[in-house]
C-alpha cells in the first residue's frame, strides 16, 4: 500500500505513515526476536530498509546509514539495543517487578568494573539468556547515561547519541549478532 501511494503522498506524510504504522511492528517483542538466527534478522533488516526507502522515495542502492539518518531511525540491531537498555534501566532503577532485579548482581570486590556499577555477566552456553544479554548490554552503557533518573530522558539521550555516533563513524558496520552490542565512543570532554 505504501509503495503504490508514494507518488500521491508528500514526503512528510510518507514518513509519518512509516513511523506510526510500520515501526510498531518492528518494535513488537524485538527483545525476544533478537535471538533469532542471523538470516531471519537479515530478512527483517531488508524489510526495514525497504520501508525507509519507499517513504523517502530513494533508490534501493542508497546507503542504509544515509536513509536511516534521514528518517531519524536507528538500524534495527541498535533499536533492539536501545529497547533492551531501556528495559535494563527500568530494572536497575527499581521501576519493574522485583523478581526482574533478582536475575542480576553487581560486580563487587577488587574488580575494575566494581566502581562503575557494572553487572556480573553470567556464563551462558547459548549466549541467548536474558540475564546474560541484559548484563552485557548494561555494561556497554556510558556512565553518564546510567546516572540519568527518567526513563524517557534515558531512552531519548541514548538514541540520539547512537544516531550521532553512527552518522559520524565511517568505520561503522551493521551487525545482526544478537550477543554483540555497539559501544558508544568515550567523549573526550571539554
Amino acid at each position: 500500500a505504501m509503495y503504490r501511494c508514494k507518488k500521491l503522498l508528500p514526503l512528510k506524510y510518507r514518513k509519518m505513515f512509516a513511523n506510526s504504522l510500520m515501526l510498531p511492528i518492528f518494535d513488537y517483542l524485538d527483545i525476544i526476536y533478537s535471538k533469532a538466527g542471523k538470516s531471519k534478522l537479515n530478512e527483517l533488516d531488508a524489510s526495514y530498509k525497504k520501508i525507509a526507502n519507499i517513504a523517502l522515495d530513494v533508490p534501493t542502492t542508497e546507503s542504509s546509514i544515509t536513509v536511516y539518518k534521514e528518517m531519524k531511525w536507528l538500524p534495527l540491531h541498535l533499536r533492539r539495543q536501545v529497547h533492551l537498555s531501556t528495559y535494563m534501566f527500568r530494572i536497575i532503577k527499581n521501576l519493574s517487578p522485583s523478581n526482574c532485579m533478582n536475575k542480576f548482581k553487581y560486580v563487587s570486590g577488587g574488580s575494575r568494573n566494581s566502581n562503575k556499577c557494572n553487572l556480573y555477566i553470567p556464563k551462558s552456553k547459548t549466549l541467548k539468556k536474558f540475564n546474560y544479554l541484559g548484563a552485557k548490554c548494561w555494561n556497554t552503557l556510558p556512565q553518564d547515561l546510567r546516572e540519568l533518573e527518567e526513563v524517557k530522558t534515558f531512552s531519548n539521550a541514548y538514541k540520539n547519541r547512537l544516531l550521532a555516533s553512527i552518522a559520524d563513524n565511517s568505520n561503522y558496520r551493521e551487525s545482526n549478532c544478537f550477543s554483540e552490542f555497539y559501544k558508544l565512543p568515550i567523549d573526550p570532554g571539554p
